[in-house]
């Protein structure tokens, strides 16, 4: 197990700022996710740790030592890739073993080594087949084996999951979170979806346009997002976001928006800590939405069934909503309803900045 350390790592491309000033601690043993949308900046620092690409500024630490300047074939990685990169011409036993050839190791410890893992990823009855004969998911434990038989103290995994088909990739998210806390292997995973990053990591970290947005647990990222970004980013379906405003009375703030307002809770207003007088976005997660009861009245504007819910958009006023909820309430087009939500899981972001509103807990 190896920590890894990013200290205001930069990666500029001419004027593009793929990686601005990225600090970071990875823990020994940790699964880390990288998540954000194309072209944040997430595989360009996994290729920068790599060694592939060398920093414009900053510096990356493999425990105590500075490796920037370090060949990627000195790091001890083991790296997975989207395209998987397997040798067509190649069997799947001469694959896994490449790495080990490459460093002259004699045959028979090679080939100990490679059937070993091979047993490990569940392939062994696959070692005389070619890559063209492999699923998808074949080929993919296939390049996970070849990063894993050098016993590597650091896993960097690109994407790996994305060709697989729904139910493969289902079944692979629980197969690596499994492999990884057997192995212990310190594990860095890029990714642009966040069901992946939130099922699969000890912690996330959120990039934008090559920023660091947020790093935390699955649970801290949902529960207290530092900014409207990541609230709008984390959550399946994504959180409604309204604008609004805060009036402060005599022991009341009241947040009011153009269709309906409400008090805040006590809890609430304790962790406020500044009100901006330009205006606030009011966030409500859908399944925080409550339909059938309440004062706020809306129209049904779309139902997409999801099987055990439904996904209700709803039309109120000006504003749209979406509120998960069970299928058996039996919903329709057009219906006009009531609604509220719970008040005390609201979210607050600064209009200006869309940085969040609540002390850091």
């Amino acid at each position: 197990m190896m920590k890894v350390t990013l200290r205001n790592l930069c990666k500029y491309f001419q004027q593009i700022k793929a990686v601005d000033g990225l600090n970071l601690e990875i823990a020994a043993g940790e699964f880390l996710a990288l998540l954000g949308p194309s072209g944040c900046g997430k595989t360009t620092t996994l290729l920068t740790i790599a060694g592939f690409y060398k920093p414009d500024q900053g510096e990356i630490y493999f425990d105590e030592q500075l490796v920037n300047d370090l060949p990627p074939r000195l790091r001890n990685i083991g790296m997975v890739f989207q395209s998987y990169a397997l040798y067509p011409h190649m069997n799947v036993l001469d694959n896994i073993a490449f790495p080990l050839k490459l460093q002259k190791v004699p045959k028979s410890e090679w080939k100990a080594r490679a059937i070993e893992i091979a047993k490990l990823l569940e392939i062994a009855d696959l070692l005389d087949r070619k890559p063209g004969q492999l699923s998808g998911g074949q080929q993919q434990r296939v390049a996970l084996a070849r990063a894993l038989v050098r016993n590597p103290k650091l896993l960097l995994l690109d994407e790996p999951l994305s060709n697989l088909d729904a139910k493969l990739r289902i079944f692979m998210r629980a197969e690596l979170k499994r492999l990884q806390k057997e192995l212990g292997i310190t594990t860095i995973f890029v990714t642009h979806d966040q069901i992946e990053a939130m099922t699969m990591a000890d912690r996330i970290v959120v990039l934008r346009e090559g920023r660091l947005q947020q790093v935390g647990t699955p649970d801290e990222l949902y529960d207290s997002p530092a900014n409207v970004f990541v609230a709008s980013f984390i959550g399946t379906p994504p959180m409604n976001l309204l604008d609004a405003e805060i009036e402060v009375g005599k022991g009341d703030y009241r947040v009011k928006t153009s269709h309906f307002s409400f008090s805040l809770p006590k809890e609430i207003v304790a962790k406020i800590k500044y009100i901006p007088s330009h205006g606030v976005v009011l966030g409500i997660r859908p399944e925080d939405l409550i339909i059938g009861e309440g004062n706020i009245r809306g129209l049904v504007y779309v139902v997409e069934p999801l099987g055990r819910d439904e996904l209700v958009t709803l039309e109120a006023g000006d504003m749209r909503l979406k509120a998960l909820v069970p299928s058996r309430l039996r919903i329709g087009l057009n219906d006009k309803i009531e609604f509220s939500f719970s008040v005390e899981r609201v979210h607050l972001f600064d209009k200006e900045t869309g940085k969040s509103l609540y002390k850091e807990a």
